[in-house]
């Protein structure tokens, strides 16, 4: 039986949503209904595409999202050692390699995977936490020509009210998810590259922000961006739970 988990208390992390509205600046609207087993997510499904979530003892092991124009899959398939996500393998030929070290940051590795199953590394990382929150990505590219560095750093800023997607059962695991997996909202992002060639170096940096509005458990019902690392649009999104 497919049904919303929801709670009153402000402690119970079990508060999930059941749909969202995206609109635009120019009135264009998407909506995405999202359907639960208990704490679990089971599908997420909209007019562009349908994802599916798989589950084994509690963690998150399969996403398979279904574009519905070109009607083909993209699966991610997630590894875990103790609980915690070590590995990322796509069928968009890509693997990611986590390791977790004792003082709490996340070293990571990305690779391509080429036509002879080969893995070529194209970039190294260190994810950053704080009170359960992804504080920090810095990421050194490996795949630049020689004597060249190419490096980025995002850095997240958060309120202090609960993010819907950390009460969702294992979605906190997910670490190629940015910000999502953590347990407050960001409402700033700032993105820094820089790339040193022949020993000159070209820096830029972009600022983001986002507005919420809550309901009286401290969840978002309303997130509102002119613009984001992901989408240099204005966008507003609604949460119903």
């Amino acid at each position: 039986m497919l049904f919303t988990s929801c709670a009153n208390d402000k402690d119970d992390k079990s508060k999930n949503f059941v749909k969202i509205i995206e609109s635009t600046k120019d009135g264009i609207t998407e909506n995405s209904v999202f359907t639960y087993n208990e704490n679990q997510i089971v599908t997420a499904d909209n007019s562009k595409e349908k994802t599916d979530f798989t589950y084994q003892n509690g963690l998150i092991t399969k996403i398979t999202t279904y574009n519905k124009a070109t009607q083909l899959n993209v699966v991610l398939l997630y590894t875990y050692n103790k609980e915690k996500l070590v590995k990322v393998t796509s069928s968009e030929k890509y693997v990611i390699y986590y390791t977790h070290n004792d003082n709490g940051t996340v070293s990571y590795e990305k690779y391509t995977i080429d036509s002879q199953n080969e893995e070529q590394k194209i970039c190294h990382g260190i994810l950053s936490f704080k009170n359960k929150n992804l504080i920090k990505d810095e990421c050194i590219f490996d795949n630049v020509t020689e004597n060249s560095v190419s490096s980025s750093k995002t850095t997240f800023e958060y309120d202090a009210y609960n993010n819907p997607y950390f009460s969702i059962s294992g979605y906190e695991k997910l670490l190629d998810h940015g910000a999502y997996v953590s347990k407050n909202n960001a409402v700033m992002t700032v993105a820094e590259t820089a790339s040193t060639i022949d020993g000159q170096t070209i820096s830029s940096a972009n600022m983001y922000t986002t507005k919420f509005k809550y309901d009286t458990d401290d969840y978002p019902t309303e997130q509102v961006s002119e613009e984001s690392l992901t989408n240099p649009n204005y966008s507003k999104i609604q949460y119903l739970y």
